[in-house]
């Protein structure tokens, strides 16, 4: 099966399949290759009369199966892009599968379905393989955000210091599209002013977060079990909860106390095992190496416990009176004792 990377390579390169199904979590990936076949499939010549876009409930099944079969006017090609494909009737799929089993060689068809279970199965999917190319973008968790991550700023081809892909996810979460949208701010502005790396520093500046507190150094600090800078940090960010939302704050802590829980796990004593069996880059290995000397394994299971209660108490699960900055400053002194 072909991935993101891929597809999108052929697209680039007018290796063009009759059909594309892109489902799953991950919406970015979907409709970047949805974009990708929009632009290149047909000239802005040969749209006017060989492009069809449609929406998942808001037509026949028949309109479709006949736009598909139509012949393109004065193109190679004629593109037909069903959006929101979700929506269409589960009965739709099913007779859809007929087509994908011999579609039209001179017809582009794209389903995009941005939603976790994909309604086909894996005959229909054998199906559109042999005709065409499935993609299932499952939804990505840290481990998976950051190695994409990494390999989206090489191909950038800008240098990078080694902990901007760290500092990305710390602050902005698991979210591909403000990622991508915050990178790319990035980019024009480095790219209009000539210069090829991308510095820490101006990470931090250019996604409005202080360098001196923002999450990345509060888990520093806590890793490093320095109680006096931990706490004017917390103290710092929770003075403004717009810029420094408490949920990505309990993310990146619970991210942290895992890590570490695996390096414990695993057994890891070498900075590069600490990279290879986690996925991280050899600086935050060395940070969970520093931390298991700091915590044992014993109170790192209790801080993912104390955290996950925090967690609990921000999202109204347990009854309190505290307001979110004393619950995130109550976690904090926990997690230091």
């Amino acid at each position: 099966m072909k991935d993101f990377k891929q597809i999108k390579s052929d697209i680039l390169n007018q290796k063009i399949s009759p059909l594309y199904v892109l489902g799953g979590e991950e919406s970015w990936f979907i409709d970047s290759l949805m974009k990708e076949l929009d632009q290149h499939v047909l000239s802005p010549a040969e749209e006017a009369f060989n492009k069809t876009l449609l929406y998942g409930g808001e037509f026949q099944l028949a309109q479709l199966i006949q736009t598909c079969r139509s012949f393109p006017v004065m193109a190679n090609r004629r593109l037909v892009l069903v959006k929101e494909a979700q929506k269409m009737p589960k009965a739709d799929w099913t007779k859809l599968e007929a087509y994908w089993k011999n579609p039209v060689p001179s017809t582009v068809l794209a389903l995009a379905c941005k939603t976790k279970s994909l309604p086909i199965g894996k005959a229909a999917i054998k199906d559109i393989q042999q005709h065409g190319v499935f993609l299932h973008a499952k939804k990505m968790y840290d481990r998976d955000v950051l190695a994409w991550l990494t390999e989206y700023l090489k191909d950038t081809g800008m240098q990078f210091a080694p902990k901007v892909p760290g500092i990305l996810l710390t602050n902005l979460g698991t979210n591909i599209p403000l990622i991508v949208n915050e990178l790319n701010k990035i980019l024009v502005y480095l790219k209009a002013t000539k210069q090829d790396q991308i510095q820490e520093d101006f990470v931090y500046e250019m996604i409005n977060v202080d360098k001196e507190f923002n999450v990345f150094e509060l888990i520093g600090a806590i890793s490093q079990k320095n109680k006096s800078r931990s706490h004017m940090i917390i103290d710092r960010l929770t003075q403004n909860v717009k810029l420094n939302p408490p949920i990505l704050i309990i993310s990146a802590l619970y991210r942290f106390f895992y890590n570490v829980s695996l390096v414990w796990d695993y057994q890891l004593r070498d900075p590069n095992a600490v990279k290879n069996q986690l996925g991280v880059n050899y600086f935050a290995a060395k940070d969970y190496l520093l931390a298991k000397t700091k915590f044992p394994r014993a109170k790192v299971m209790k801080n993912l416990l104390h955290i996950k209660e925090a967690d609990a108490s921000l999202k109204g699960f347990y009854p309190s009176n505290m307001k979110e900055d004393h619950i995130l400053k109550t976690l904090v002194l926990r997690l230091l004792d």
